[in-house]
C-alpha cells in the first residue's frame, strides 16, 4: 500500500466508477489535514472553494481564495493549498486526466487548440477565475452541472459529466489570455524544473535516507543554491518539507494499516523512533497512538 497525493487524505465525498477516471473529494482544512504540501502530478485538477478562505499556490504563485473561488491546475503544475490561519476552509477537489476528453486523432481541433496547449502550459487564463465575469458564470455552471450529475448518478451519468467538462474547457478557451511577448510560462523556467525535481525525489524516496546533498545533486545545482531556492519558493527549508511529508505519510499508514507505530516510523524514513514521536507530537499535538484512535 502506497500513500499518494490524494489517497492519504480522508475522503468525505468521492465519486468513482470503473473505467471513468473522474474523482471528486470534499476536503476541509484543518479538520481533515492541516494543509496540502507543494506537489505535482500529470492529472488535471480543479480546486473549487465551498466555505472559508485561504491560499492556493499554483506554479510558485500564491493566490488568495474564498468561498466560490475556482482554481484550475494544469497537468505538471506545482500546487499547494492552505486555509487562513485559525480558520476552516472547505473545498472540492476535482481530479481527472485530460485523456478523459481528448481525442487520439492528432488532427483533432480540440486536441490541437485546447488539450495539448493545456498540457504544454501554453493556454493561459486568469486564476482564480475572476468573479462577476462571463468566464466565471460559464465555468461555475459547468462544474455545478457535473456535481449534480455525480450526485444523481443516473445511468449514463458519465456522459453528463463529460459534457459539463467540455463546457468548462470551452469557457477556458473562450476567455484565454495572450502573454506579452518574451514572457515565459512558469512551467518552463529553471526554478520550476528544480522544484519539480526535488518534489519528485521526495515522493519517490521519502522512505529512504535522503539528504539535501542527494536532492541538490539530482537538480544539477549546488547545495547552497538549491537550499536557497527551495526555501524561497516553498516558504520552508527542504529538511522541514521532507519531515512534514514523512509525517503525512505516517498519518496515512496509521489510518489505513494495522502496522505498529515503530514499523510505520521506519517505513516513513524515520530511523530514530524517539525523534519520530517528538516530531509527530509537535506537528499534531497528539501521539501517533492517540491519532490512530481518533
Amino acid at each position: 500500500m502506497e500513500p499518494n497525493d490524494y489517497t492519504q487524505y480522508r475522503e468525505t465525498a468521492s465519486h468513482r466508477q470503473p473505467g471513468f477516471a473522474y474523482n471528486t473529494y470534499l476536503c476541509t482544512i484543518p479538520l481533515d489535514f492541516d494543509r496540502v504540501l507543494p506537489h505535482w502530478h500529470e492529472q488535471m485538477e480543479i480546486v473549487y472553494i465551498k466555505k472559508g478562505s485561504g491560499t492556493v499556490t499554483v506554479d510558485l504563485n500564491r493566490v488568495p481564495v474564498r468561498a466560490g473561488s475556482i482554481v484550475p491546475i494544469l497537468p505538471g503544475e506545482i500546487h499547494a493549498i492552505e486555509s487562513d490561519e485559525g480558520k476552516d476552509m472547505e473545498y472540492e477537489n476535482i481530479i481527472f486526466s485530460l485523456s478523459l476528453l481528448d481525442s487520439s486523432d492528432a488532427d483533432d481541433w480540440s486536441r490541437q487548440h485546447v488539450f495539448q496547449p493545456l498540457r504544454d502550459g501554453t493556454l493561459h487564463f486568469p486564476r482564480p477565475i475572476p468573479w462577476g465575469t462571463a468566464f466565471y458564470a460559464e465555468a461555475s455552471a459547468a462544474l455545478d452541472a457535473a456535481d449534480l450529475a455525480c450526485d444523481e448518478h443516473l445511468p449514463g451519468y458519465s456522459l453528463l459529466v463529460k459534457s459539463s467538462l467540455l463546457r468548462f474547457f470551452h469557457a477556458i478557451y473562450r476567455h484565454r489570455e495572450t502573454l506579452p511577448a518574451g514572457v515565459r510560462s512558469h512551467a518552463h523556467q529553471p526554478v520550476t524544473r528544480l522544484m519539480k525535481t526535488a518534489l519528485t525525489e521526495v515522493h519517490l524516496h521519502y522512505s529512504e535516507k535522503l539528504t539535501v546533498a542527494d536532492v541538490a545533486a539530482r537538480t544539477g545545482y549546488s547545495e547552497a543554491y538549491f537550499m536557497r531556492v527551495f526555501r524561497r519558493e516553498s516558504g520552508q527549508t527542504f529538511t522541514r518539507y521532507l519531515i512534514d511529508y514523512r509525517l503525512e505519510a505516517a498519518c496515512y499508514f496509521l489510518r489505513e494499516t494495522q502496522d505498529s507505530v515503530s514499523q510505520i516510523a521506519s517505513q516513513c524514513g524515520f530511523d530514530n523512533f524517539s525523534y519520530f514521536i517528538r516530531q509527530f507530537r509537535a506537528r499534531y499535538k497528539v501521539t501517533p497512538g492517540a491519532y490512530r484512535k481518533h
